[in-house]
């Protein structure tokens, strides 16, 4: 490829900061460097490292133990330079089978590379997240039901409960009559003082519902759908089958980057994690899940199933309203328009109301048995489930 060519060059002996400048002769895999009255005459062979530079190449020779390793800069065209980094390459493929499956690498084209990467990490990263699910599998329910008291605690803590008999009658009621036979989880429910329209479940079976929700829900089975929402998010392990996920992705981006794991970094993570995963929100599938299991467990109590979607068709158009406000901020009250965001914001962060989900459940209420019971406690009961908190109207914690 080469045949007594010429090029200028510098060397680093690895001991001087100061190179020598001459040039080299290349011939064949043999590369002589010589500068005033000293020669040295390498194999290209003998070269670890090729970098291509705007300037020609530079090739790093074996590290040393003591200094640092030689370095030859050769200045030359970019033509000249890739014919350089082809006989390089072809020298360490022919070094060994497992040589010649790197460099053939090296060879590729970056853009086909890039895909090819990128395949390979989706599918590596697809049955690594397959076997994190089955991980689960194998984690004890009392350990949901420990990570599920921990964050109960510090919820009892930090909100203001104000469940009433009417509220204490409903959920009873109703928990009778969703939760699975034969579930291993003792459910409960607690109202929290708070404006926010929300509802979510711990993975010890505690189930909160803001009464915000309950103030501004138009019927009985919007609540209870939302509450076998809840139940099916505990019965499917979502808490811990998130907590797994999380702790695998940060194991993960662990052993890729490196640092974290000498001084146990990775472990401390995990365990801050453990106690914010269980209320943050899930992914589409388990919510998507969750839809599917509630609806299930309505229809087989024969329990009306609209409840559940007309709740997030109305909290789509009040966002839908909010969103249009926030657009058209002379035409808004500030301060409650701010507060009313915020309810419907944070409920939503949780609950993702997509238009994919949406048409989900309509799909599966179409579908079966659609249920004709929507009350499980009388109008008077229901009536003063829903005054519930609103002496705490104002008041969203302790």
């Amino acid at each position: 490829m080469f045949q007594n060519q010429t090029f200028t060059s510098r060397y680093f002996d690895g001991v001087s900061a100061v190179p020598e400048e001459g040039t080299v002769l290349i011939h064949g895999q043999s590369i002589e460097f010589s500068s005033g009255d000293t020669t040295h005459k390498l194999v290209i062979s003998q070269f670890t490292e090729f970098t291509l530079t705007h300037k020609g190449c530079k090739l790093v020779l074996l590290p040393d133990e003591v200094r640092e390793s030689p370095v030859l800069e050769i200045f030359s065209s970019k033509e000249d330079a890739k014919k350089l980094e082809s006989l390089w390459i072809q020298t360490k493929k022919s070094q060994s089978h497992t040589h010649a499956f790197f460099y053939s690498i090296r060879e590729m084209n970056p853009l086909v590379l890039g895909i090819l990467s990128i395949l390979i990490v989706a599918v590596i990263g697809f049955f690594y997240f397959k076997g994190l699910e089955l991980v689960t599998n194998f984690i004890p329910l009392s350990a949901d039901k420990s990570l599920g008291e921990s964050v109960q605690l510090k919820m009892d803590a930090q909100f203001e409960a104000c469940n009433t008999k009417a509220t204490d009658k409903f959920f009873a009621e109703a928990l009778k009559k969703i939760v699975p036979k034969g579930s291993p989880h003792d459910f409960s429910v607690s109202v929290i003082a708070s404006t926010i329209p929300n509802a979510f479940a711990l993975s010890n079976g505690k189930i909160y519902f803001f009464s915000g929700l309950l103030n501004d829900a138009k019927s009985q089975e919007e609540v209870i759908g939302v509450l076998a929402h809840e139940i099916a998010h505990v019965e499917k392990r979502h808490h811990m089958r998130n907590l797994v996920k999380a702790g695998g992705t940060s194991l993960a981006i662990s052993l890729v980057i490196g640092p974290g794991l000498g001084n146990m970094e990775f472990l401390e993570t995990f365990t801050e994690i453990g106690s914010t995963i269980l209320v943050l929100k899930f992914s589409r599938d388990f919510e998507t899940e969750a839809d599917i299991t509630s609806i299930e467990y309505l229809k087989s109590q024969n329990i009306s199933t609209s409840g559940l979607l007309t709740f997030f068709q109305r909290m789509q158009e009040l966002e839908k309203e909010m969103t249009k406000s926030e657009e058209n901020p002379k035409e808004t009250n500030a301060k409650d328009d701010q507060v009313v965001t915020k309810s419907i914001t944070d409920f939503l962060s949780t609950h993702p109301a997509t238009e994919e989900r949406m048409k989900t459940l309509e799909s599966l209420i179409r579908t079966g048995k659609k249920g004709s019971i929507k009350k499980v406690v009388s109008d008077k009961t229901w009536k003063e489930v829903q005054s519930v908190c609103l002496d705490f109207k104002n008041s969203d914690s302790k």
